[in-house]
């Protein structure tokens, strides 16, 4: 297959000079996806919540006990797409449900979805930017509501944003109460019209309310320390006149320094600060059925600061965290927007000043800040790389990736107690499968080698825990999934952790654990007629589908050579791990194509050249000359496979802009050769480019040690 002109391909432009094919493909990468926050939204408990499985649930029964057979409610949310892509929605309804998107009729309900008993599936395209999704649903005697998800929510998280302008920002959906059907205002609101009807969650607390915020957040009778945050900027250097009031006692911090404290009453000052953005950070005591009567005014030259919140869908000026006892966090932590607090209540974060609203964190990029593990597998090259290359630009992108993903993980899981599903570290909260958190949780660890950030230990203990306790396994120990089947992916997604977690544990089970799996794994997948292994069994009949996927059998010797990367000589598995990777790179070599590259079906030279296995196999093939594995004719003839391989993915899947080609979507599995056939190559997927650039790192690392060894 010919992906573009031979004129476009790396290969025409760069010839040989790898290094700037391997800056070509990072730096693409990162200029796509550059380094941008989290983004901070509010979102209402009394809203359309998630359950822990991704389901946004309408329940109308219970939210409008009173409401009248036939009448309806209706939903309505936008959802951002970064581009034109297709997607599927799983519906479950609980009486007639019918869905528009962008204004389109896209799915209807028939009498048999409408009892909770059954899913329905509607597929749509997205399109770039926000796509308006309206659902309305009728009360029968049956019940009232439905539940809608992504279909595959783990992976494509869908976060709705209010449609509402005057809400412009805020997370979730909104909801009518319920009225009789009327097609006119049904067509408003289709065409994103929202007059004239009473939308939910309430902006509005009942009344009678207290004046003071903190009284309306925490409530009358609480107490304890509270704190508040927000933000003003500076477009110079300027001296800024304070003067706050608060009847209890209080103290003040502008970036982290404080700059008054005092006992109740009015505290005034001048303060010199430098142009910029800064934030105040206020402590004040809340005493029970008691206003703490806090004012707060800054100026300069006689004219207000414009103080902000920094929270989209919020107008307010402040957020509120606490109540605290005498353990108050750290100024340095309640300036992050990453942590969680222990307070008197239990965990807490930030609030608005609003009825039954939450600060949250979403990953809204495409790529930059998700925890995947695709997304792991390409920071891992991107570390290699700068590490070999000394590059480090591209180690700080890497490292700060890492970091801001560890660091909201206990964020992560109090949003998940609070709000059913959290809005960043899906996958890792999802925590069901070796996909989860194998393969990002060894990045992290590789990361931690030159950023031991304490946030990333902790999260791997869980990681650790969870692999060696909860992941489902077979009477063996061997891995396997819990619709009971098996995937060699596994090994990947296992052996690569297991091996970092025992360096940084020093806990040699994980080591014997990763040596188990790579013998287990041999033991169900390999088929001695090809060298190869097949993609997958259904435990359920016990057979292997004897089917090479090609980017399979990359995870299998990838992590292969992962473990010998640091299994000992002496250890007692080393001669079985050792021959398994010998047998493996036989197969592999009798299926290389004339043109260097691997194909989908690595032994049916009809489907495409696949990237992401090829690149895996250099990898793989390098590790093992430089590690001694691979000797004497063997390594001659991988010596000529890596080259061959390298110059046929400058040629075939690199262009000269650094785009790459061929690379495999993620799959499912199958006992059909034509599925395999069937299942499209991806522009750009992160499946392959971390390895890619990594591939190229192992060539130059085995050119490299080739000199050496010849001049020794």
């Amino acid at each position: 297959m010919k992906y573009f002109n031979q004129e476009d391909s790396a290969y025409a432009v760069y010839g040989e000079r790898d290094k700037e094919v391997i800056a070509l493909l990072a730096n693409r990468f990162i200029g796509e996806n550059p380094q941008v926050p989290y983004q901070y939204r509010l979102d209402f408990t009394s809203g359309i919540l998630c359950d822990t499985e991704g389901w946004y649930l309408f329940d109308f029964g219970s939210r409008f006990p009173q409401a009248q057979i036939g009448e309806i409610c209706y939903g309505a949310g936008d959802l951002y797409s970064h581009e034109q892509t297709p997607s599927s929605f799983e519906v479950r309804c609980q009486g007639p449900v019918v869905c528009y998107v962008n204004g389109e009729e896209v799915f209807r309900s028939l009498p048999g979805d409408e009892s909770y008993k059954t899913s329905a599936f509607f597929s749509i395209t997205l399109l770039p930017g926000l796509n308006h999704f309206v659902l309305v649903t009728e009360k029968t005697e049956v019940g009232f509501g439905l539940k809608l998800r992504n279909a595959k929510p783990q992976w494509e998280p869908p976060h709705f944003l209010s449609p509402i302008p005057a809400r412009n920002g805020q997370a979730g959906f909104v909801y009518s109460q319920p009225d009789q059907w009327n097609l006119e205002r049904q067509n408003l609101i289709l065409s994103g019209c929202y007059d004239g009807i009473t939308w939910f969650p309430c902006e509005e607390y009942e009344q009678p309310q207290s004046c003071c915020p903190i009284t309306r957040i925490f409530g009358a009778s609480s107490h304890g320390t509270a704190a508040l945050k927000s933000q003003f900027y500076l477009e110079e250097a300027k001296t800024v006149h304070g003067v706050i009031r608060c009847d209890t006692q209080a103290s003040l911090y502008i970036d982290g320094v404080l700059k008054g404290e005092w006992q109740g009453g009015t505290w005034e000052s001048e303060m010199k600060l430098s142009g910029g953005a800064h934030t105040i950070l206020i402590l004040c005591q809340k005493q029970p059925d008691e206003e703490t009567g806090l004012t707060v005014l800054l100026e300069t030259g006689g004219n207000a600061l414009s103080l902000c919140a920094g929270v989209k869908g919020y107008e307010g000026q402040w957020i509120y965290t606490g109540l605290f006892d005498g353990n108050i966090p750290p100024v340095s932590d309640l300036l992050s927007m990453e942590k969680v607090y222990e307070g008197i209540n239990g965990t807490c974060f930030w609030k608005a000043d609003v009825p039954d609203s939450s600060v949250r964190i979403f990953a809204e990029e495409e790529l930059y800040g998700k925890w995947t593990y695709p997304c792991g597998v390409t920071l891992y090259g991107l570390l290699t790389a700068a590490r070999y290359l000394n590059r480090e630009d591209w180690q700080e992108y890497v490292l700060e990736y890492a970091r801001m993903t560890a660091a909201v993980y206990d964020y992560s899981v109090y949003d998940k107690s609070v709000f059913g599903y959290p809005g960043v570290n899906t996958q890792l909260c999802w925590l069901s499968e070796l996909d989860d958190c194998g393969s990002f949780g060894s990045f992290l660890l590789e990361a931690y080698k030159y950023r031991p950030v304490k946030e990333a230990r902790k999260l791997a203990d869980v990681i650790a825990d969870f692999m060696r306790n909860r992941q489902r396994r077979e009477k063996d120990m061997v891995f396997s999934r819990n619709n009971n089947t098996m995937w060699i992916d596994d090994m990947y997604m296992s052996i690569p952790f297991l091996c970092r977690y025992y360096k940084v544990s020093g806990d040699a089970a994980y080591l014997t654990d990763a040596c188990r799996q790579a013998k287990l794994f041999r033991q169900y997948f390999f088929m001695t007629d090809k060298k190869l292994m097949s993609h997958i069994i259904d435990l359920t009949y016990g057979k292997m589908n004897r089917i090479p996927w090609s980017r399979g059998n990359g995870w299998v010797v990838l992590a292969l050579s992962e473990l010998l990367l640091i299994l000992p000589k002496e250890h007692p598995d080393y001669d079985a791990v050792t021959s398994f990777f010998l047998e493996m790179t036989e197969g592999i070599l009798q299926v290389q194509d004339e043109t260097g590259m691997w194909h989908q079906i690595l032994d049916d030279p009809a489907t495409y050249d696949e990237a992401s296995s090829t690149s895996m196999f250099i990898c793989a093939f390098s590790r093992g000359i430089r590690l001694g594995i691979i000797k004497e004719d063997l390594r001659l003839r991988c010596m000529t496979s890596i080259t061959k391989a390298w110059t046929g993915m400058k040629k075939t899947v690199i262009n000269r802009k650094g785009d790459l080609y061929g690379v495999c979507r993620g799959s499912d599995c199958s006992y059909s050769r034509s599925y395999y056939r069937q299942l499209g190559w991806r522009f750009n997927d992160p499946h392959g480019i971390g390895i890619a650039v990594l591939a190229g790192v192992e060539k130059l690392m085995l050119d490299e040690f080739l000199q050496n060894t010849v001049s020794c």
